[in-house]
C-alpha cells in the first residue's frame, strides 16, 4: 500500500497564496494533487498544510488533510519535519506503516500521475533502494564552471584545482517527487549537509528518477512558463489529461458538517481571486466566522456554485451567476455581498422573493476602472500594442498617432466612473471636448466640467472616442450593433470597461475588418475568458477584464465585501445595500 503526502503552505515572502494561485483557473496545488489521485500506484493521498484555504481544496477533490501544530507552522520550518510529522500522523490514520511514501510539493505542477508510478516501480523493484527522487539535468550549469573569490580577491575554481569531466551530465534534484521508505521516514532530521533533498544520497542507495523540464514554482514570474508546459501536455482552461481517467474519489463537494457545525455562522468567498491583502480573512478569524474560499480558482459555473453553496449564511460573490436556481440550493442563504458593482449577475428579484439581502462595492473600483479606460484611450491613440509587438519582432516602424487633447470623447452612462473619466479628461487634456449622456444627467456637473448633454446617437455621430460606463440592464444589453457603428465616423475609437453584452462582438468585429471604425478596446466580454475574432484583429486592444484589478482598489473592494458580511452576521445594518433602483431597473 502506497500513500501520498502533498506538502505546501500558501504563504511565504517570495510569492504570498502561490499554492492557491491560479494556473489555468485552477489553484496551482491542484496539479500535484491530481497527479496523485490518478497515479495507478498510489492508495491515499492526504495534505499537509498550515493553510485553510489550502484544505479546502484538498476536501474538495477527495484528499485527506493532516493539520500541523503551531510548531510545523510559517514558512522557515524545515521539509524534513513537516514530512516527518506528516508521516507519523499517516501511520495513525492507517493504523500501519504503508509500503512507501510518495512526498510531493504543492508548488510544483509539473509532476505526473505517469512519473509517480514509475517512481513507485523502481523501488518496488529493487530492495535495497532506500528512496527514489526526482532530478533535472542542467548541463549550461555544471559545477567545474564554478568560481571563488580566493586570497587578494582573485577569481579561482571553486573546486580547488579538481577538474570533473565536462561532458558527463550533471543533474540536481529538483524538489518535485519523492518516493521514500519507511526507514527514511522515521529518521529524517533537519539538517543543512542534505544534498538530495530530504534523502542523503552520500549515506543511502538513492535512484534517480529523471525530469525534463520545470520544477516548483516560487516566483510569479514563473507562472507562464510553466502554464506553457502545461499546456503542450494537454492542460487547458477547461479540461486536463485526466479528465479521460475516472476518479477515484468520484464527484465531491465541499464536504457537509454535522449540525453542530453548520449553526456556525459561514461564509463561502467565491470570487478570485481573494485574499491580495490579509486583513479580510484576519477580519472574519476575529469575529469567529468560518469562511470557505472558492476550491476550483476560477469563476465558477452555476451548477459548480449550486453545489459548493449550501449550508452557508453569506456569500462573498463575484461575477459567478447566482442564480433563482443557485439560491434554492442555499437554504440558510441570506446574504449576498457583491465584491465590486456590476449586479447583472445577480437575480435580484429572486433573491428578494427569497429574502436574500444583496449588497455592494460601488465606490471601492471606480478610480482604477476610469484610470485604466484613459489608459487604453492613449494606448488607442497611439498605437502602442501594435508598436511594442512589431518592435519585438525586429521592425523599427514608428506610428503616426492623435493627441487625446484634440479629441471630442462621448461618454456614455455618467455615474460614478463615468464621471472620473471626465474629470481625468478634463482636468489633463486640455482642449478635450465632452459630449455625454446619461438618464439622469446631473446637469451641475456638466456646468463645472463644460459637458454638452447629448442623445446617445448624436454622440455615436460626433465623437471621435465612445466610451462605455453603464450597469448591464435589459436596456444596456447589445446597446451597441451593426446600427450605432454606421453611425461612427471610420476613424471613431470605442472603449468598453463596463460590461460584457453591451456591444454586438460579432458586430464590432465586422466593423473593425471592413475598415468602418479606427478601433477598439474591450475589458469586458459576452463569455469569459474570452476566445473569439476580436482576438485576430489589429486595430482591437483585449484586456482580461482587469478594470478594477489594482492592488489599492481591489483591496478596498474585498474588505469592504467582508466588513458588510460581518456586519450582517453580528445583526447590524448593512452600509452598502443595492439601492431600489437596482430592483426596478432589473
Amino acid at each position: 500500500m502506497i500513500a501520498a503526502l502533498i506538502c505546501g503552505r500558501a504563504d511565504g515572502p517570495r510569492f504570498p497564496g502561490r499554492n492557491t494561485f491560479p494556473l489555468f483557473g485552477r489553484p496551482l496545488m491542484v496539479y500535484a494533487t491530481l497527479a496523485a489521485l490518478h497515479a495507478e500506484e498510489v492508495d491515499h493521498v492526504f495534505l499537509t498544510s498550515d493553510d485553510e484555504g489550502m484544505k479546502t481544496i484538498a476536501r474538495h477533490h477527495g484528499v485527506e488533510t493532516i493539520d500541523r501544530p503551531p510548531a510545523l507552522s510559517g514558512d522557515q520550518v524545515p521539509l524534513e519535519d513537516v514530512v516527518q510529522h506528516g508521516y507519523a500522523e499517516i501511520c495513525k490514520r492507517l493504523k500501519h506503516e504503508p509500503e512507501a511514501l510518495v512526498v510531493l510539493l504543492a508548488n510544483a505542477p509539473t509532476v505526473a500521475s505517469g512519473q509517480i508510478d514509475h517512481g513507485v516501480r523502481i523501488l518496488r523493484a529493487d530492495n535495497n533502494l532506500d528512496a527514489v527522487i526526482s532530478a533535472s539535468s542542467h548541463d549550461e550549469f555544471h559545477p567545474s564552471y564554478a568560481l571563488r573569490v580566493a586570497q587578494g580577491d582573485r577569481l579561482v575554481p571553486y573546486a580547488d584545482g579538481v577538474s570533473p569531466d565536462r561532458s558527463t551530465t550533471v543533474y540536481f534534484p529538483d524538489a518535485l517527487l519523492w518516493v521514500l521508505r519507511p526507514s527514511v521516514c522515521t529518521s529524517l532530521t533537519s539538517s543543512d549537509q542534505r544534498d538530495g533533498w530530504i534523502v542523503d544520497v552520500r549515506s543511502g542507495n538513492v535512484a534517480a528518477l529523471v525530469h525534463e523540464g520545470y520544477g516548483d514554482v516560487d516566483y510569479s514570474w514563473q507562472v507562464p512558463l510553466v502554464e506553457e508546459w502545461l499546456r503542450r501536455r494537454g492542460f487547458d482552461e477547461s479540461s486536463t489529461p485526466y479528465d479521460r481517467i475516472s476518479s477515484k474519489t468520484g464527484d465531491v463537494g465541499v464536504p457537509r458538517r454535522s449540525d453542530a457545525h453548520t449553526r456556525a455562522r459561514r461564509v463561502l468567498i467565491t470570487t478570485v481571486p481573494f485574499g491580495l491583502q490579509p486583513r479580510p480573512l484576519e477580519r472574519l478569524q476575529t469575529e469567529g466566522i468560518e469562511y470557505v474560499i472558492n476550491p476550483i480558482g476560477r469563476r465558477l459555473k452555476e451548477d459548480e456554485l449550486a453545489q459548493l453553496i449550501r449550508d452557508f449564511d453569506v456569500v462573498i460573490a463575484g461575477t459567478e451567476p447566482i442564480t433563482a436556481r443557485v439560491m434554492d440550493a442555499a437554504s440558510r442563504l441570506r446574504l449576498i455581498s457583491r465584491v465590486g458593482i456590476g449586479l447583472d449577475s445577480v437575480d435580484l428579484p429572486a433573491a428578494r422573493a427569497r429574502g436574500i439581502q444583496v449588497s455592494y462595492t460601488p465606490e471601492a473600483p471606480s478610480p482604477a476602472v476610469a484610470e485604466l479606460t484613459i489608459g487604453l484611450m492613449l494606448a488607442l491613440l497611439r498605437d502602442i500594442p501594435a508598436t511594442d509587438r512589431v518592435m519585438r519582432q525586429g521592425v523599427w516602424r514608428r506610428s503616426r498617432g492623435r493627441r487625446l487633447s484634440a479629441m471630442t470623447v462621448g461618454v456614455v452612462g455618467v455615474g460614478r466612473i463615468g464621471k472620473r473619466v471626465i474629470r481625468h479628461l478634463v482636468g489633463g487634456f486640455h482642449g478635450v471636448r465632452i459630449l455625454a449622456n446619461d438618464l439622469q444627467p446631473d446637469y451641475g456637473f456638466g456646468v463645472r466640467y463644460s459637458v454638452d448633454w447629448l442623445e446617445k446617437e448624436a454622440i455615436y455621430e460626433a465623437a471621435d472616442i465612445v466610451t462605455l460606463h453603464l450597469p448591464l440592464t435589459p436596456q444596456t444589453r447589445t446597446l451597441i450593433a451593426a446600427r450605432e457603428l454606421a453611425l461612427m465616423k471610420p476613424t471613431t475609437l470605442v472603449v468598453n470597461t463596463s460590461r460584457g453584452n453591451m456591444i454586438d462582438e460579432a458586430a464590432l468585429a465586422a466593423a473593425l475588418r471592413g475598415g468602418r471604425l479606427g478601433g477598439a478596446a474591450i475589458d469586458v466580454f459576452e463569455r469569459e475568458p474570452y476566445s473569439g475574432e476580436l482576438a485576430t484583429l489589429e486595430r482591437c486592444i483585449l484586456t482580461c477584464h482587469m478594470g478594477s484589478m489594482s492592488e489599492d482598489c481591489r483591496a478596498r473592494m474585498e474588505l469592504e465585501a467582508t466588513e458588510e458580511a460581518i456586519r450582517f452576521l453580528k445583526g447590524e445594518p448593512l452600509q452598502h445595500a443595492v439601492p431600489e433602483s437596482e430592483y426596478v431597473s432589473v
